[in-house]
């Protein structure tokens, strides 16, 4: 069996890290007019828009307010293609609006993370990491952190003693390669070689398109699992967990029927 992870929202609660980072890089950079900002609002638009990346969001948040635009008509005008960053750019030059650089602000959205970052607690205890490990013969992960920024999690909670394989932000040749694209997920079975049943837990609608973009392009068979949020409820997946005693559940029963079958 092989089990894959996503991080953020799924394996660590980052409603006082990443979420308060969000709200603050868009902040600062808007400042004089950082009042207007509102946390539900930026997280609608990343849902919304399909990020899965929070620098990204950042982007479209500061573009969002910048535009004088309702969310609908915002989410309209920019949700076709796929979810890049450099189609903000595009659009905001159309618009005659000024951004700021990508490199200053992914630069000014990890200096706010790494200030709260100690705030991160675990969804999933170790208890229930071990119980899963037992069941998995591969335990992976995919994220769209940064190496750095998922080492510090990682290290405060004794995560690396559970996973086989991991794949960050860093492993992606180019932007191009992050989810939705089964990029990671193509790579992950290149490294572990064929291993089922096997599922990718997840939050977002990015996580979902990944899953059903690998299992199209390689005819294979993943199950995608949601971790349920407030603003995930319209998400499609194969099964639905809102705590790691759920997920155990869900896991021990593809298990059994896998197992059953063969």
């Amino acid at each position: 069996m092989l089990v894959c992870f996503d991080v953020d929202g799924v394996l660590v609660d980052v409603s006082q890290s990443y979420h308060q980072a969000l709200f603050d890089t868009v902040s600062s950079l808007l400042h004089p007019e950082s009042s207007r900002v509102e946390p539900e609002v930026l997280l609608k638009l990343k849902c919304l828009l399909n990020l899965n990346n929070d620098w990204d969001a950042a982007l479209a948040g500061i573009l969002f307010y910048l535009s004088g635009r309702s969310v609908e008509d915002f989410v309209r005008a920019l949700s076709a293609g796929p979810p890049d960053f450099r189609k903000f750019y595009r659009w905001a030059e159309k618009q005659r609006i000024e951004l700021p650089s990508y490199d200053f602000l992914v630069e000014i959205f990890e200096d706010f993370y790494r200030q709260r970052r100690s705030r991160e607690k675990l969804n999933i205890s170790l208890s229930g990491l071990a119980e899963i490990r037992s069941m998995a013969r591969i335990l992976a992960i995919i994220t769209g952190r940064t190496k750095e920024d998922l080492d510090f999690t990682f290290q405060k909670y004794s995560l690396y003693q559970f996973f086989d394989f991991i794949l960050t932000e860093d492993d992606l040749p180019s932007v191009e390669c992050r989810k939705p694209s089964p990029y990671a997920l193509q790579q992950l079975f290149l490294k572990s070689g064929p291993c089922f049943p096997a599922c990718y837990i997840g939050d977002t609608l990015s996580d979902s398109r990944m899953v059903l973009s690998f299992n199209c392009q390689e005819n294979q068979r993943v199950h995608f699992i949601l971790f349920r949020n407030a603003l995930n409820t319209d998400i499609q997946a194969d099964f639905y967990v809102s705590d790691e005693n759920d997920l155990r559940q869900v896991l021990k029963k593809l298990k059994e029927e896998f197992e059953a079958r063969h």
